[in-house]
Parts: C-alpha cells; structure tokens; sequence
C-alpha cells in the first residue's frame, strides 16, 4: 500500500498479527532503499513501512528543520492501525536516518530493536544550499517548531576542497573537534531496548565507525556494533549487512 501525503509517506507492506518495523531514508531524498533479500525478510516476519521524510511529494525539498512529530505520528499510526506496543516495534535507519533512529530513541519513542547503520551520534545542521544556508544555520531537526541543538558545520582548506572531491569525511571531523555546542550530542544511555549499531571501515560521508564505538562504550544496554569493510553510506542496501540484521532480529 502506498501513502503519498504531507503527513505519511511511504510504501507499507501489510502482515497481519505481526509486529512492526519502520525503515527510514537516509541522506538520499525519497523512499529508503534496502536489497532484495533484506525487504524479502522482512515481509516474512513482520508489518513493514519504508517511510521517507524529504525531497518528495508534498514533504520538505531539502534535509533542512524535518519534524520529529512526523515520525512520531507515523509510528503511532500503525500502533494504532495494528494494535501494536512498543515491544512490538522495530526501527531502522542508515546515515541521516541512522541519526534519526538514535535521536529518536534518545527521549522520543521506546522500540524494542532499534537499528542504526553509519549513523551519527551527533545531531547535524541542516546540509546547506546555497550562501544563505551556511551563514544562518538550520538543524537537521525540529521539535515543537524549535531546533533541536546541533553541530555546526565548520570549514577550512582542506575541508573545502574534499568538499569539492564529494568528500565529506574531513568536514564533519573539523566540525566536532571546532564543536562548542554540547547539547548536540545524542545520549541513549536512558535507552531499554536492544541496539544495533553498523558502521563501515570506508565511510566517505562522516567518521561512523568512530561514533559507534563511543556510543557502545557509553550505553549500558544490550549493544551489538559491527563493522565492514565496503564502501557508501547506505548499507543497508548491501548483502552482508542484510544478513547481520536478520540475524539481530532473530536473537
């Protein structure tokens, strides 16, 4: 079934009496893409909603002061269309949406599997187009209309010209180390659920590997990190990831 308005945008795929796993777009505008083998699983064994949040239909252009409500709601929805709790719940996300999920998870929304690959445990400004946009930065996010607190980016030589190369990693390293707003970190330590946390030796876009590994020491909670050795941003696309997530799910 297909969703196509400003308030839910998505492609469900409907189980009965099972439980239910949100997949979010990443960095990419439109809906989440994931392989063949991972969305086949996932069919079999659960409720499945591949929901996108930008750069489509009527929702935001840009990755620029997305909602949080918007995913709230969208989750409560289906709770309430299939009589699910949050302990029927999963949730996933790669790269920005990656983000999302632990933003989400942090104080928002309670799953019982949350999922993040090449995530950030940061949230970042909104990516800037255009002059205007980097002289008046924007979160990422908003809550109640006001911006969740964020990473600013931050430049220098090098950085510009990586910038240039469509290299990003050395942008958002200077811009955390340049870092004076501390309320941009996400804190999941209040967290009950089970964690998944994949990250890539080749992350070209942020400095994945290095934030998972600083949220696995500071959770307390059941926390699995994994990481591989390809390339992109957007693994949930690729086969072994795929297969690692099954096998999460499975536990």
């Amino acid at each position: 079934m297909e969703y196509r308005t400003e308030e839910l945008y998505g492609d469900f795929y409907e189980n009965d009496e099972k439980p239910l796993v949100i997949v979010i777009g990443s960095v990419q505008p439109g809906i989440p893409i994931i392989s063949k083998e991972l969305l086949e699983y996932l069919k079999s064994k659960f409720n499945v909603l591949l929901l996108a949040y930008f750069g489509v239909g009527d929702l935001p252009k840009r990755l620029e002061r997305i909602p949080l409500e918007y995913f709230i709601k969208a989750i409560n929805h289906f709770k309430n269309k299939l009589n699910l709790n949050d302990e029927d719940i999963v949730l996933m996300g790669s790269n920005k949406g990656g983000e999302l999920v632990l933003l989400l998870i942090s104080k928002y929304i309670n799953p019982s599997v949350a999922i993040a690959c090449v995530p950030s445990c940061y949230v970042w400004q909104a990516i800037p187009k255009g002059i205007m946009n980097i002289l008046i930065p924007k979160s990422s996010w908003t809550f109640k209309n006001k911006d969740i607190p964020f990473v600013r980016f931050r430049y220098n030589r090098e950085v510009i010209n990586d910038i240039k190369n469509k290299k990003y990693n050395s942008s958002h390293l200077f811009s955390i180390q340049t870092n004076k707003n501390k309320n941009a970190l996400i804190k999941v330590d209040q967290y009950k659920g089970r964690l998944l946390l994949i990250s890539t030796e080749k992350d070209h876009y942020w400095p994945s590997k290095g934030m998972c590994e600083f949220i696995e020491k500071s959770r307390k909670g059941y926390t699995k990190h994994i990481v591989f050795n390809c390339d992109g941003d957007q693994l949930l696309k690729y086969k072994e990831p795929s297969m690692e997530i099954m096998d999460f799910l499975e536990l």
